[in-house]
């Protein structure tokens, strides 16, 4: 099946060229990434605050515009470097870097806030993830978060016989995880969303718009019996939904 939203179908791997190929299609599909971004950017301090402020995996910086004004010192980064490139043109304030979230980086303790969104639930070692991310943090200093959970894509697992192609995590155990790896939880909320898009083939190019990969090859024949399939079972008045669970989550040290 597909690996979904903005996941590389192997997020370890230093570099994703397909995911750099989408940048310029991104935000034309993102429209749930964005109302992710705007949901957690609600939990970002109300004024400017003398504050460094690192955000990793941004993508074209649907969140990245939320910190405008906010902190005395941003830097955006991504390890797609033509998302970093299309950030620059549209911000050309902040500070800028490619880097791997999930692994360790050179400049610790240097950060009071590391803010991500729509990108935790992509890694595949969330309590190392997170570690490396703590060590990011100044005393005192805050993670920042917004990712998709459990429930997230239930008609896609129905149509599939039960087989998720993502390991949605539950809120619960995105807490322990957080917990595992020394950090506090200062608060943490979710939220269930219904997207409606004109028919199950535009919902399939939605996915792909923002990055997706297929990591099982389907034969048209097979493609064809699965758009059926969701057409069948999941339209209303409006159109053919999906479902999204968002999470916003705060920690410190």
């Amino acid at each position: 099946m597909t690996a979904l939203s903005s996941l590389p179908e192997n997020p370890d791997r230093p570099k994703d060229p397909a995911f750099d190929r989408k940048a310029e299609s991104y935000e034309t599909h993102a429209f749930v990434q964005k109302d992710a971004a705007s949901w957690l950017a609600e939990w970002l301090p109300a004024t400017t605050c003398h504050a460094r402020c690192l955000e990793l995996g941004a993508g074209t910086g649907l969140f990245s515009r939320h910190l405008k004004d906010r902190f005395t010192k941003v830097e955006i980064s991504d390890l797609a470097g033509e998302m970093i490139d299309l950030c620059k043109q549209r911000m050309p304030d902040f500070d800028y870097s490619q880097r791997d979230a999930w692994n360790a980086q050179a400049d610790s303790g240097t950060w009071d806030f590391v803010v991500s969104s729509s990108l935790l639930q992509w890694s595949r070692n969330p309590v190392d993830c997170l570690q490396h991310w703590k060590a990011l943090l100044k005393p005192g200093g805050r993670i920042l978060s917004g990712f998709f959970v459990d429930p997230t894509l239930p008609e896609m697992t129905a149509i599939l016989d039960g087989k998720n192609p993502i390991d949605w995590r539950s809120p619960g155990q995105w807490e322990r995880y957080a917990k595992k790896a020394g950090l506090d939880v200062q608060r943490l909320e979710s939220q269930t969303h219904r997207y409606h898009y004109e028919s199950a083939l535009h919902f399939w190019k939605s996915l792909h718009g923002t990055g997706a990969t297929v990591s099982q090859r389907m034969t048209p024949s097979q493609m064809m019996r699965l758009l059926r399939d969701y057409e069948a079972k999941y339209r209303n008045e409006s159109g053919v939904y999906a479902t999204w669970t968002f999470c916003r989550m705060e920690l410190s040290l």
